[in-house]
């Protein structure tokens, strides 16, 4: 199932940077059609069951422009929950974020297949599996002449709440490009 929906979603034109200027007829060079990017997330509070934690994550990219408008990349997460009262507990998931883009001007449609690999609530010592396929829009306000900020609305088209992995089928991002 994992496998189908990767290779449909590389089939499906949704993602570019499209940042750079340049000829449809190849004339970049490798170096000019790469980028790299990402973000990281901050924050903490109170869960829905009354535990208060603390959240960090770093979630590197890199992409390659196909066309002036169409790229595909890759990225990685690394995320801890630290949890402090009223139990004392660290969650670190990690994973990896196939995703293609593309540009219409300063708007973009965005697709990426998300897998995470989380320790469970039960038993710590226990590793499960989640994915997510994310499609939506975004905003590109360049900064630069190679460099963005980067506002994206996405959705989880699998949702399954019944999982209890991801609180939302919404996903909200700020990222840059370099």
């Amino acid at each position: 199932m994992r496998s189908g929906i990767v290779i449909v979603l590389m089939m499906i034109s949704i993602a570019s940077w499209g940042q750079r200027d340049g000829d449809e007829n190849g004339s970049w060079s490798f170096k000019d059609r790469v980028y790299t990017g990402g973000g990281f997330g901050l924050s903490g509070g109170t869960d829905s069951y009354g535990n208060r934690y603390f959240y960090f994550a770093v979630n590197p990219i890199v992409g390659y422009m196909v066309t002036s408008k169409f790229s595909v990349g890759t990225g990685v997460t690394w995320q801890r929950f630290a949890y402090s009262d009223p139990i004392k507990l660290n969650i670190d998931q990690y994973g990896i974020s196939p995703f293609m883009r593309y540009n219409f001007d300063q708007l973009f449609a965005y697709g990426e297949y998300m897998l995470i690999n989380t320790p469970t609530f039960v038993n710590i010592n226990k590793r499960m599996n989640y994915d997510r396929l994310l499609l939506g829009l975004g905003y590109r306000q360049p900064i630069g002449p190679r460099s963005a900020v980067n506002l994206m609305a996405l959705y989880d088209v699998i949702y399954d709440s019944k999982e209890r992995a991801f609180a939302s089928p919404w996903v909200f991002r700020v990222f840059f490009t370099l």
